[in-house]
């Protein structure tokens, strides 16, 4: 068993022990009254995976959003698990699964290849509010934290809960230190956490980010709008410059590959600024966005249960609002809610087979109303284009009876916290902790307890946190009808980094070991400079994955 120390606590009772990993805010009485029940354990205010020791039994819970991952390798009776992938690895022999690595590319939305695998192969990761137990009686899989809509559900009874969810989680976090800031973007989710926290501080900093040569206007507006409507939140803006600009400084040595690590300019900023101020603890949004909106995926769901009534409606406010034909989001709907888990798995290996023009970026039906998901790009090498059609034929075989919304929701937390991670360690060297209560395990359960279609509404975004927060955070905060768009500040990276990039991509190992094709990789990155319309998430991901395979020996690789 290894376990990383940082944020590691360990409960022992009279029969038995757990193991906490990440941030669980109950006392240790507590914990030990809630470990023989795994739920009630995995409730606590928090965000944290568990490892419950008992006579000759172990069980493994991941948090709702895998912030504070477990790893798992499994050979006859032997199962080693780890909060580190390549620690399993190096026990399992390091073997890269190049079907996962070229899923992260191409492959948006098959969670058997995103969630629950690494890249490694014989490494599997433990899904978001998952759960593994073994013993003498042989190993079963269960559920730690629901995550799926729990029928008849209402809004006004949800946003009770999370009006609870999110005091305790933010005052949890104030009993650590008193000393706290916030990011301040002036987006709807971190901007309702600092005054959250202004109700337990007489003076919380907040921090606005801004570009020198590419702000984001309504972003800064709104945010110094709302810095005003409170006395004890003390605003600060910081100025990122050209070095602070996506591409520039990039990290290498996470445990697994995830493109945030490409872009932590701004949070490195942000937190070196929370950090002068004399902050310990820095609370983010991440996360908001997910659990309080929903993967349009839901329209096949509503498709599925003959909804054609909510689902015109929601077509109807969409198409307006992205300038596309109802009608045309209808019809996709209903033909994807008619298309079977093999159907639409093998039809995916088919497309994998197919040409696509080197400048191709998905619609975005494919990229939003989808059940399967589309090819994101044709950049794959011939060995890697086989090994992801090989898998995801496969996987067609599997009972899975999760929902499109479902499938897209699991898919979307683990990203996001992949993204968590990185950015709690470009805290941590700093010396801030970095947290996301959006992220906390009950908050994330009761925000997904709520149907999809209720809590994603283009007419009011975010109503169940409006709804949530109303008398508790100022009416002004939720008056924002946009969102701030951040693609000028990739295109000026990349360009003011072009030529790391190239050298980068020049004799990429990611083409050695069969995963890409690096002409058509190498065309990508110039059409970006060029600022032409770019696929964005697969040449973000091709370049994680390339720092991170550089930083593995020739000899640990064994595809």
């Amino acid at each position: 068993m290894s376990i990383d120390r940082g944020g590691c606590r360990v409960v022992r009772g009279r029969d038995l022990a757990t193991v906490l990993i990440g941030h669980c805010f109950a006392s240790d009485d507590l914990v030990r009254a809630r470990s023989g029940d795994l739920r009630a354990l995995m409730s606590l205010p928090g965000a944290y995976s568990a490892v419950v020791v008992r006579d000759r039994q172990v069980v493994l819970a991941s948090d709702a959003s895998a912030q504070f991952p477990l790893y798992v390798s499994t050979s006859g009776d032997d199962v080693v698990f780890s909060s580190r992938a390549h620690a399993v690895a190096e026990q399992a022999g390091v073997r890269l699964d190049l079907a996962h690595l070229a899923a992260q590319i191409v492959c948006p939305l098959v969670p058997e290849l995103l969630v629950s695998r690494t890249a490694f192969q014989g490494v599997q990761q433990l899904e978001p509010g998952a759960a593994l137990r073994w013993g003498a009686g042989g190993m079963s899989r269960t559920t730690a934290t629901s995550l799926t809509a729990v029928a008849d559900t209402t809004l006004a009874d949800c946003a009770e809960q999370l009006r609870e969810c999110l005091r305790i989680a933010v005052s949890a976090r104030t009993s650590i230190d008193s000393k706290m800031s916030s990011d301040f973007s002036g987006g709807l989710d971190s901007t309702s956490l600092a005054f959250l926290a202004a109700l337990d501080n007489d003076k919380v900093p907040v921090v606005t980010y801004a570009q020198d040569g590419a702000p984001v206007d309504d972003d800064l507006r709104h945010a110094q709008l709302c810095g005003r409507l409170d006395p004890r939140l003390k605003p600060h803006v910081v100025m990122g410059e050209g070095e602070h600009l996506p591409y520039q400084s990039w990290s290498s040595s996470a445990d697994l590959p995830h493109p945030s690590y490409l872009a932590m300019g701004p949070t490195r900023l942000r937190v070196a600024a929370a950090a002068s101020l004399g902050a310990q603890v820095h609370l983010v949004g991440e996360g908001g966005d997910l659990v309080l909106g929903a993967p349009l995926a839901y329209f096949v769901d509503l498709a599925r249960r003959r909804d054609f009534v909510t689902l015109w409606q929601r077509c109807s406010a969409w198409g307006r609002l992205r300038q596309r034909s109802p009608l045309a989001l209808f019809r996709k709907s209903v033909a994807l809610a008619t298309t079977s888990r093999r159907q639409g798995l093998t039809g995916f290996a088919r497309r994998l087979e197919r040409a696509y023009p080197e400048s191709f970026v998905p619609s975005w039906e494919e990229h939003n109303i989808a059940s399967w998901g589309a090819p994101l790009c044709d950049w794959l090498a011939p060995k890697a284009r086989e090994a992801l059609a090989g898998q995801l034929i496969a996987a067609a075989d599997d009972d899975d009876r999760m929902d499109a919304c479902d499938r897209a929701t699991l898919v979307q937390l683990d990203f996001a916290g992949a993204t968590q991670r990185a950015v709690r360690e470009t805290g941590a060297e700093r010396g801030v902790e970095v947290h996301a209560p959006f992220l906390d395990s009950e908050v994330v359960r009761v925000c997904l307890s709520l149907p999809a279609w209720l809590r994603c509404d283009p007419a009011s975004p975010k109503p169940l946190l409006r709804k949530a927060l109303a008398g508790v955070v100022p009416q002004a905060v939720f008056s924002r009808r946009t969102k701030g768009d951040y693609t000028a500040t990739s295109y000026q990276g990349l360009r003011r980094n072009l030529n790391a990039l190239r050298k980068t991509l020049d004799e990429p190992i990611s083409a050695e070991i069969g995963l890409i094709d690096p002409v058509r990789v190498r065309r990508a990155l110039e059409r970006a400079a060029r600022g032409l319309a770019t696929a964005w998430a697969p040449l973000n991901q091709v370049l994680a994955v390339e720092l991170w395979l550089r930083e593995l020996t020739r000899s640990d690789v064994d595809v």
